[in-house]
């Protein structure tokens, strides 16, 4: 090779491993299949994850977040902690109990105090049994999908209530009172994740729901069944985690 040639070629990979480090040094991702596929979530090491959503976020029934609490207590298994575990920037839960889609639309502008480059959303069991008409959810669900993304922050669903719960669900049950509008809620969350083209997991308590040994209570999973929980959200989301780089 000329000298010319090798000066020419060292230079090139000189301004590579520059461009290389500053990316390392800013904290950004710089996996390679992060930057070609679409699903692909940009992130920095100042980005974080945020969780917004209910008592099923916010882990009640799990280790010490039980009321009363336990003198005994194991550590937090709520989903958002057990995440963390997994990926490599911050899982923020702002899940509050007993809130309900408006709440959540309430609380909106807090996540951003976070710095989020993604945020998941679940809601949309207490609007039932609250009696809240699924529109009135829709409506409070499109607010929030479209002011985070507003921001330039990707969005994610969970689906709380599923065909699959009817046939598991005691009769008597506060979510089985009116099964018609359970499925309304099913599919309402369905078409929010085709029309807003948004990564979804349906069913979280899959493999949980009225299974004896992993629920706490008529609604909520102890700490054994938030791990499987968390391993429906994450197997659900994988592909997006791991096309971002994201995944440790």
């Amino acid at each position: 090779m000329r000298a010319g040639s090798s000066r020419l070629l060292i230079g090139a990979l000189a301004v590579g491993l520059a461009v290389w480090l500053s990316a390392c040094d800013s904290g950004k991702s710089v996996d390679p299949v992060a930057s070609d596929d679409g699903r692909a979530i940009a992130w920095t090491g100042e980005n974080t994850i945020v969780c917004l959503g209910t008592s099923l976020t916010f882990g009640y029934g799990s280790g010490c977040k039980q009321f009363p609490q336990p003198a005994n207590c194991d550590a937090d298994s709520a989903y958002p902690a057990l995440l963390q575990e997994r990926l490599r920037l911050p899982v923020v839960n702002m899940g509050v109990p007993l809130s309900t889609s408006g709440d959540g639309l309430g609380r909106l502008e807090r996540i951003f105090d976070h710095d989020p480059a993604l945020v998941i959303l679940e809601f949309g069991g207490n609007d039932l049994i609250r009696g809240i008409e699924v529109e009135t959810a829709r409506v409070n669900m499109v607010a929030m999908i479209e002011g985070i993304q507003r921001r330039g922050v990707r969005v994610a669903l969970l689906g709380f209530l599923h065909p699959d719960m009817i046939a598991l669900t005691p009769p008597g049950h506060r979510l089985g009172r009116d099964v018609s509008e359970a499925l309304a809620y099913y599919e309402m969350l369905a078409g929010l994740a085709e029309e807003y083209e948004l990564p979804l997991v349906d069913y979280i308590l899959e493999g949980i729901w009225w299974e004896a040994d992993l629920m706490y209570d008529d609604v909520h999973p102890n700490g054994r069944g938030y791990l499987l929980m968390e391993e429906n959200i994450f197997h659900g989301f994988e592909e997006i985690f791991q096309a971002s780089g994201m995944i440790r």
